[in-house]
């Protein structure tokens, strides 16, 4: 299992959205309906279903995006036409519509070349296009033109760390905690940086503290139960696995099966040691 749960949450929609239907069932078709909405301009009721969104991790970091950009609307800092214009590219973006999207964020960079939400929006199509270069230097641009983006940092902060530039991939994650000290995906995501780097001991502390911000996050004490063995704490690392199992719902159920494995293992070497 070593290594198989070093997974970061990347914060980019790379899935479409089938068709809408009249109550979401999960919260993430609450994001999906959310788009919907924004693209029409209905941003209140889009509103409402960005934050019912937030109870999801596959979609948490993007519900914050679209938050942030209702807000600067509403608080008069980005025109609402300008703004259409990113949530229109993002309804056709759930439909993997690459390029009409990032025309449209082109649109809006038009009208404003001081969008940071269009450049970090057209980051995340190029990065579910696997255009990495492009991807980068979207997120980069986003945080000149608005040092203070969160969600740049932490975007940018996955590709480097996807292409093993750790290091750089740390400092964006500290940037972003530091503005963002409430979300666990940062944490979850610097924590991976560092069991990349076999610095488990550093690890740790953001792996508790994920599970601290969010105690039924399955991945979280997989990973948790990874880095106790590495640092010879079992019997902690036998309790994160139990917890993993416990909260994992998935359908495929990887996570159940590899730390029953884990558990299994480290009971058998017990055993062996008496």
């Amino acid at each position: 299992m070593k290594g198989k749960w070093i997974v970061s949450l990347l914060a980019a929609v790379a899935v479409s959205a089938g068709p809408f239907c009249a109550a979401a069932e999960k919260p993430g078709d609450a994001y999906f309906k959310g788009v919907e909405l924004a693209s029409q301009g209905n941003l209140a009721e889009a509103r409402a279903e960005f934050e019912k969104s937030l109870a999801d991790y596959s979609v948490y970091q993007y519900a914050k995006l679209e938050l942030r950009a209702i807000d600067e609307v509403e608080k008069g800092r980005i025109k609402k036409e300008t703004a259409l214009l990113v949530f229109q590219g993002k309804q056709l973006a759930t439909q993997k519509k690459w390029d009409e999207a990032i025309a449209s964020y082109n649109k809006a960079i038009k009208q404003n070349p001081n969008y940071a939400y269009a450049f970090v929006s057209k980051g995340i199509a190029y990065m579910s296009q696997g255009n990495l270069d492009k991807a980068i230097s979207n997120y980069s641009e986003a945080i000149s033109v608005d040092p203070k983006f969160t969600e740049a940092y932490q975007n940018r902060g996955v590709l480097y760390e996807y292409r093993g530039q750790f290091n750089k991939a740390i400092v964006d994650f500290n940037t972003a905690i530091g503005a963002d000290p409430g979300s666990p995906v940062l944490y979850f995501n610097r924590g991976m940086a560092f069991i990349y780097k076999g610095q488990y001991d550093k690890a740790l502390p953001d792996l508790n503290k994920v599970i601290e911000l969010k105690p039924d996050f399955a991945k979280a004490y997989i990973n948790k139960g990874l880095v106790c063995e590495e640092l010879k704490m079992n019997q902690d690392a036998i309790e994160a696995y139990k917890k993993a199992v416990e909260y994992d719902n998935s359908e495929s159920k990887e996570i159940t099966k590899d730390a029953q494995e884990s558990i299994k293992a480290l009971e058998d070497d017990s055993k062996k040691d008496k």
